[in-house]
């Protein structure tokens, strides 16, 4: 008999969490260059494997949260996930940051020109050492997002049991 208190599988959640993970892929073969381009792209083809690291592994993550009830439990998976399980969620987390890391880092440091706008209260054009210099701090701020997750992240899973 099943446990009551153990939430159902969310099957929209994983239907999305599937069509995420598909896009993931597309995006990682445009980048290996095995699929045509999108119409327009604003940067190496590479960059094309970080956004697809970031959606396949976002797409993994929210497979996971609606296969245990971790979207019920504001995103901490049940006391009695598998540690596999609880493993591939984890990872997942942090690769997402790390691919959006990664994106913000090129645009940031790699080379090129880059122009960039903003709206709102200022409006126009934005010089490119301001544009850069914001994206270098996101990028920076991120990076030790991902480096803070991944430790506590491994601590967790990998830690000591008592």
């Amino acid at each position: 008999m099943a446990d009551p208190n153990t939430p159902a599988p969310n099957w929209t959640l994983i239907a999305l969490g599937l069509l995420t993970a598909a896009a993931g892929v597309y995006f990682g073969l445009v980048g290996l260059e095995t699929l045509p381009l999108p119409s327009r792209i604003n940067g190496p083809i590479w960059i094309s494997l970080f956004v697809g690291l970031v959606f396949f592994s976002g797409g993994v993550a929210v497979i996971v949260s609606g296969a245990t009830g971790a979207y019920d439990r504001a995103g901490e998976l049940p006391p009695d996930t598998p540690v596999w399980v609880a493993t591939v969620y984890w990872l997942a987390g942090v690769l997402a940051a790390a691919g959006l890391a990664g994106i913000g880092t090129w645009v940031a440091f790699g080379g090129g020109t880059r122009e960039f706008s903003m709206s709102g209260f200022f409006t126009g054009s934005v010089g490119e050492g301001i544009g850069r210099t914001v994206f270098g701090i996101g990028a920076i701020i991120t990076w030790l997002i991902v480096l803070v997750f991944a430790h506590a992240g491994a601590k967790r899973i990998f830690g000591k049991k008592s």
